[in-house]
């Protein structure tokens, strides 16, 4: 079991110094940028919709060290939890790239000797759009991707959670959380083929993640849910907005549940959600209807207009859920 330090998320206006933070994560309007500064990790993700900021904080301030390497990865840690990260500039083709910039950040992650990692975000340029040579740009990352993580050592089933999504500029933003010691699960859907067994037509590697992983603590289970869509096996299905907000829900309350029955668990209590919409006029109806089922306060639940990984996608759902323990 893991101590009761595990890294909280918030959401708010963009502060300098949040004393408690190991990283910030700004989304605000202007390029990437990637520094240590303030005793924190500071990344800013392009986005021309508002502003919003998410900081990942720890009781163990006084612990906290970080920096820069010369690879280019910002990292902080506690001595339990560790927050990196890299941008990458963009270019015709992202692949070779990508897999150079994660293999360096798995690297780092295993020589710091954090043996959990637990939760991945990737920002990728207009993810819908093609390359250079007619690939899509999400299975070009999704190529890269996917060798550094078999370069580096890691099996399907150890593929942590995730999120794939985009944002309006070229390049790619990509962080992570990890723990030195802690034990973990990755969890597949039962209504969803595991994304890493997707067949060929999704791209020449299919996506490095799982549905789900659960960090047990010592008198709860937190679970990380992927980012989540109106996806059944591995097809889109939906033809309209409301089809994709009911088969999102029932995804997400069914891996929940599979986790609550599994794992003989009490009460689950839905800590966050970042809510990922294709058009702004769609903002306020996927977002009442998550905050409500899921019951999530506005303050823990920021929405964001950005591409999701498949064209035909109108919505994405991500989340922090927390159940008691009942043994």
């Amino acid at each position: 079991m893991v101590g009761h330090n595990i890294l909280q998320v918030s959401y708010g206006a963009f502060e300098a110094e949040h004393r408690s933070a190991l990283a910030v994560v700004q989304y605000a309007q202007g390029n990437a940028k990637l520094c240590y500064r303030n005793g924190q990790v500071q990344l800013t993700i392009p986005y021309t919709h508002g502003e919003c900021s998410e900081y990942w904080s720890t009781p163990e301030v006084s612990s906290c060290r970080g920096g820069m390497t010369d690879l280019g990865i910002a990292w902080c840690e506690d001595g339990t939890n560790l927050f990196a990260a890299f941008i990458l500039d963009d270019r015709p083709r992202l692949s070779g790239a990508v897999q150079e910039k994660y293999e360096a950040l798995l690297k780092f992650v295993q020589e710091k000797e954090y043996r959990t990692l637990y939760r991945i975000w990737n920002y990728i340029g207009r993810i819908n759009q093609s390359n250079k040579d007619g690939l899509e740009r999400y299975q070009d990352f999704c190529l890269g991707r996917a060798l550094a993580f078999d370069r580096s050592g890691f099996t399907m089933e150890t593929l942590p959670a995730a999120t794939g999504i985009g944002f309006d500029e070229g390049g790619v933003c990509v962080y992570l959380l990890a723990r030195r010691d802690g034990l973990a699960a990755n969890i597949e859907n039962p209504l969803q083929l595991p994304a890493y067994r997707y067949p060929i037509t999704y791209g020449p590697k299919s996506p490095s993640f799982a549905r789900a992983t659960v960090l047990y603590d010592q008198q709860r289970l937190e679970l990380y849910l992927s980012g989540t869509a109106s996806i059944r096996q591995s097809v889109s299905v939906g033809s309209n907005l409301e089809e994709q907000i009911n088969i999102t829900i029932e995804n997400i309350i069914t891996l929940i549940e599979s986790v609550k029955k599994k794992e003989e668990l009490d009460n689950c209590v839905g800590s966050s959600l970042k809510i990922y919409v294709r058009h702004a006029k769609d903002k306020a109806t996927v977002s009442n209807v998550f905050r409500h089922v899921f019951n999530v306060p506005p303050e823990n639940s920021p929405v964001f207009v950005s591409d999701i990984c498949r064209s035909e996608l109108l919505l994405e759902v991500e989340g922090v859920f927390s159940y008691t323990m009942n043994k």
